[in-house]
């Protein structure tokens, strides 16, 4: 008995089946999460740190250095990056493996940091080092400001932080978010220095007083045990004033000093307390040059990018039911809506795939009762697919969508055969259940070994490690899952449906309206998934031809048979003429061969697409040194420029904030495209506005300014492009300048170069500074200690952070610095006074000078090493492939010595591939080779159905030419697909040749008769396939560029393999079989 006559047999075992598998499937959807791409990057772990009032050298020998030495040691690490800037902050990225579990990551990192803990400063100490897990692309971005500019940043703030920080941080899914304008609420203790000196005090008093009086205080209890036998109640003890200091009033009664006479000398006595922000660093504007600020959302790694996007919009839509009128809240960007645009746009693909193979198999089958099956077939297949999905834990992504996509092509082709073979039996006068079970016990094998070749192609890929290996893994395994359904289904479902509701096949008659009505269905719903990226001008279209059609169903279907019938004659003539001239065939095939590994070597590689995501980034800078009033003027220039685009919708313009650490003369901005449905045309691309964008932001002089697209994968940068570390490995032997030269050489070349739309680096060698050179004799001569000197100046130069109190139940830090007009200038610095020990107050100018001199503003790590990181992007008609060997051929060439280099982020990934491509392609062949020989138990078979691989890759590379789309990765994967798909078709042929073969015909005979009858099924499959590929080659809209790379790849390779397998391997096949049989001969 063969294995499906139970099941046809049994149709309610077999409906069971299917109907479980659609259900846990369905089950599945909405279990699974959404995302545009699997997630690729590195788990990234932040530590972060400040050492106020420290610069960057400063920090980054106390704090950056102490703790890299330590995390450098965690297992898994991939890299380590760091940037420590001039206010003191010292940010540490640390990239693990990407099969490292976050989560035991952060303990690993959490317990080495705890190690650095005792070699750090007091004051960070105190105010602690974060240790977070991060990911640096942004989720969503607000910007918020007042309509009329009647409230400042720091009202704006405090609104921020009550009302909206907190439950934003508390969205599932969210792991940080960012005020970049605002700040934590604080008290400032401004202190005059000559009015402290007057009263022989020092900023260390101040300090000292406040760490008194600003302390928690503990009553007790009256009566508490252990108490006296009669003791009837216990009381607590309040303190009615609770020794925290939370007003301004409080701080302004700070009692600093008694004199002798009893007068108290307080704190207003001596400066002015001010609550403002804990950070004054960063000032934001909107595209209107209005103050605002801007919140920035980041996810965490695992969470779904869709729900945190809708957790934090409701957030935001309450926040704006709540607050002042006047006061605005904008949506910049929202990655969620570019994802659900994009996942959209691949199941329109989906659907209108599922369409056109339906009506291209009712073409060739002119039977609704045998459309039915096949049709069946395609839902079951595919939505059964998600069970598996979700079992593998994959997301609903553009890999696995487009994987159902290229699978509604394949799945449909078992169905088929099925299909074909029952009918042929009823036509030849068997019932419908007795024509199925005599024809399944022969398609048994060969469905069996079309699945498993099919899937011998795809379920080695997903063994492939790393970031590759994740997305090879869930594009193949989705279409492998696929493959195995459809098999099941066609041993089970569709031979037991078959021999239910097949009969002889009849051309249908236009009966009354029927048929039209099918027509203006089927019209409607190729309208519906084509209208996003078309038109609705489709439903119009789709309706009208819908009608035609279904009014005309006998006419079409008798101008379609009359053709398909002279193209049977054409095909006879030409095969046997093609195996007359099998050796030219054969030259042909071998030019075929090395045209491909020309193709291959000579189109332009690229990773992954960049898509229009609706938002851009940039960046900006001033000369070295320049102030936060600078940065801003030019940060204004940069709005106006946004502000007559008219495809920018919203921007934020973020002064003194980078994104490789933060100075004032640096910015950074972020710009909202108006929605993509809006944006028709090339001319309004994200692509072609940040061209014209840049194209005014270069002629501002002012400073650079640069605008980009986002990088085509979240989770690597904040910006598109490469980066490029210029590592010095000199062990601190260059000097900053130095470095900064060797690195500009290199940036001058490759700008030189023509290959790069723009290359550049944000690194300040030098910006000016104040040099302080203490004289230690003296110091020591007067009985000054050094740590109590250099306290005091950093406190009332930069600033002290003073401990914490509690205002309206939030914690609010305590800083004390001097009085703005008292740190101007470099004679402000030397006109402060010391406290020596022996209680004298001395003037810094009586042991230390003061001159101009220079620092780094940011101070960059890599791998514990200082570097100056190079940023850069291919110029229009180069592929970013030819970028990164260009300048890594630039960097060969300068031989630097002691200098090394490396790429970072999304091109590190790329990188990394190399030649996976290849790898991944010559393994699939040899899988395909392998199972094909065991299936025929032959060697030398399997070289004739994979004849027509290698020309169907060249077909594949030239269609990709003609459009001008580079060997990216999802070409890549189509051309790994292609395998199967040419194969597939070889398989149809050889399959009956070699019965024929045994039937004792010659090669010749059986090859032409095996083509001939093959014809017709071969085209169906194909032509079907083709249809089902063809919305991805068209696609428009938000995830295009991926689909129209994979569709391409598929498309135009499957239209040469098909043609080179009724072509070429028929008399591939007869020199085979003659070279067999002249090897095997007995003579020999």
């Amino acid at each position: 008995m063969a294995f499906s006559d139970n099941f046809i047999k049994r149709p309610v075992l077999t409906t069971v089946c299917s109907i479980l598998i659609v259900l846990v499937g369905l089950i599945s959807i909405p279990i699974l999460p959404i995302a545009n791409l699997p997630n690729i990057a590195n788990p990234l772990i932040l530590v972060s740190a400040t050492y106020g009032g420290a610069n960057a050298e400063v920090t980054e020998q106390a704090v950056t250095n102490p703790l890299e030495q330590q995390i450098n040691g965690v297992p898994g690490v991939s890299y380590i990056s760091s940037n420590t800037d001039m206010t003191g902050n010292s940010t540490i990225n640390v990239y693990f493996d990407q099969t490292t579990d976050i989560d035991i990551a952060q303990v690993n990192v959490q317990n080495r940091v705890s190690l650095a803990n005792p070699q750090l400063p007091d004051q960070v100490k105190e105010t602690g080092v974060s240790v977070t897990q991060s990911n640096p692309s942004i989720l969503l971005a607000y910007e918020i400001s007042s309509s009329e500019g009647q409230f400042d940043a720091a009202f704006l703030n405090g609104l921020v932080y009550e009302q909206l920080y907190y439950p934003l941080s508390r969205v599932e899914g969210v792991a940080n978010v960012t005020i970049w304008g605002g700040a934590n609420p604080a008290f400032w203790l401004f202190v005059d220095p000559s009015r402290l000196a007057a009263n022989k005090l020092t900023s260390e008093d101040v300090l000292n007083a406040v760490q008194s009086q600003n302390s928690v205080a503990v009553g007790g209890l009256v009566g508490g045990p252990p108490a006296s036998g009669d003791q009837a109640y216990t009381y607590p003890i309040v303190v009615e004033n609770n020794g925290n200091l939370i007003s301004i009033d409080d701080f302004n009664n700070l009692i600093l000093s008694r004199s002798p006479s009893g007068n108290l000398l307080k704190l207003k006595d001596v400066g002015e307390v001010r609550y403002g922000s804990n950070s004054y660093s960063i000032q934001v504007v909107d595209k209107n040059e209005t103050e605002a600020l801007t919140i920035a959302v980041f996810q965490t790694p695992s969470s779904n990018a869709l729900d945190v996007s809708e957790g934090v919009i409701d957030q935001i839509n309450q926040f704006k039911s709540t607050v002042p009128p006047g006061v605005t809240i904008n949506q910049i960007y929202d990655i969620g809506q570019f994802i659900e645009s994009s996942v959209n746009g691949v199941i329109d693909a989906l659907g209108l795939a599922i369409v056109l193979v339906l009506i291209i198999l009712f073409l060739f089958l002119q039977n609704w009762r045998a459309t039915v099956v096949p049709s069946l077939a395609i839902p079951i297949s595919l939505v059964g697919t998600f069970a598996f999905l979700n079992v593998f834990g994959f997301s609903i992504n553009q890999l696995t969508l487009l994987g159902l996509v290229l699978a509604t092509g394949l799945v449909v082709d078992d169905a088929i055969v099925v299909i074909e073979a029952v009918s042929t039996n009823i036509d030849q006068g068997m019932k419908p259940r007795e024509a199925a079970l005599a024809c399944m016990g022969e398609l048994f094998g060969a469905l069996l070994a079309t699945a498993l070749v099919l899937m011998a192609v795809f379920v080695p890929v997903a063994f492939y490690p790393g970031g590759i290996g994740i997305i090879y893994k869930q594009f193949a395994l989705t279409i492998a899952f696929s493959v195995a359904i459809s098999a099941f289904n066609a041993l089970t479902f569709s031979p037991m449906l078959s021999g239910l509701i097949l009969s002889q096949k009849k051309p249908p008659e236009a009966k009354g309206r029927s048929w039209i009505v099918v027509g203006v269905i089927v019209g409607l719903a190729f309208g519906r998934f084509s209208a996003a990226s078309f038109g609705n001008w489709t439903y119009i279209a789709g309706i009208v031809i819908g009608a035609l059609a279904g009014s005309n169903l006998p006419l079409i279907f008798k101008v379609f048979n009359r053709n398909f019938e002279r193209l049977e004659n054409t095909y006879s003539r030409l095969l046997k003429r093609m195996i007359q001239a099998r050796r030219i065939v054969l030259a042909g095939l071998v030019v075929g061969i090395v045209a491909t590994g020309f193709a291959f070597t000579t189109l332009p590689t690229a990773f992954i697409p960049d898509e229009d995501q609706g938002y851009g980034v940039g960046i900006f800078q001033l000369q070295n040194g320049a102030s936060l009033v600078e940065t801003k003027k030019l940060g204004n220039q940069i709005a106006k420029v946004l502000s007559e685009e008219d495809d920018v919708a919203n921007a934020s313009i973020i002064n003194g904030y980078g994104f490789n650490g933060s100075s004032p003369d640096q910015g950074v901005f972020f710009f909202g495209l108006q929605p993509l449905e809006e944006r028709k045309g090339a001319e309004h691309s994200s692509d072609a506005i940040v061209k014209r964008l840049n194209a005014k932001l270069i002629a501002l002089s002012d400073g650079l300014a640069r605008a980009s697209s986002p990088p085509a994968v979240p989770g690597f940068s904040a910006q598109g492009g490469f980066y490029f570390q210029f590592n010095d490995l000199s062990n601190g032997a260059y000097s900053f300048n130095e470095l900064s030269d060797l690195a500009g050489q290199l940036i001058k070349t490759a700008d030189a170069s023509g290959d790069f739309s723009s290359v550049y680096t944000q690194f300040t060698p030098s910006a000016p500074a104040i040099g302080l050179n203490l004289n230690r004799e003296v110091m020591g001569a007067l009985n000054v200690d050094f740590k109590e000197a250099m306290d005091t100046i950093s406190a009332l130069a930069g600033s002290s952070y003073s401990g914490l109190t509690y205002e309206s139940g939030q914690v609010r830090s305590i800083y004390v610095q001097g009085t703005p007009n008292q740190r101007e200038a470099i004679d402000d610095i030397l006109s402060y006074y010391v406290r020596s020990n022996d209680g004298e107050l001395v003037q810094v100018s009586q042991f230390a000078e003061a001159e101009l001199s220079s620092a780094p503003p940011v101070i960059s790590h890599y791998n514990l090493s200082r570097t100056v990181l190079i940023q850069g992007a291919e110029a229009i008609g180069k592929s970013s492939g030819q970028a990164l060997s260009k300048i890594q051929q630039l960097f060969k060439a300068e031989t630097y010595t002691n200098i090394g280099s490396a790429f970072t982020g999304l091109a590190a990934l790329q990188l990394s591939a190399g030649n996976a491509s290849i790898l991944v392609f010559g393994l699939g062949v040899l899988i395909v080779y392998l199972v094909l020989s065991a299936q025929y138990e032959s060697y030398i078979t399997p070289v004739i159905i994979l004849a027509t691989v290698p020309l169907a890759m060249l077909g594949a590379l030239a269609f990709l030419a003609i459009r001008s789309i580079d060997l990216n990765i999802y070409a890549q994967i189509g051309l790994v697909t292609l395998i199967g798909l040419a194969a597939k078709n070889g398989i149809l042929i050889v399959e009956v040749a070699e019965q024929k073969l045994k039937e004792g015909k010659s090669s010749v005979i059986a090859v032409i008769e095996s083509a001939e009858s093959r014809l017709r099924p071969i085209l169906m499959t194909a032509t079907a396939a083709l249809a089902g590929f063809l919305p991805l080659v068209v696609a428009n809209g938000a995830g295009a560029s991926a689909q129209q790379s994979l569709g391409t790849v598929i498309f135009g390779g499957l239209i040469v393999a098909t043609v080179l397998s009724i072509g070429v391997v028929p008399p591939v096949y007869v020199l085979v079989k003659d070279l067999e049989s002249r090897l095997m001969s007995p003579s020999r």
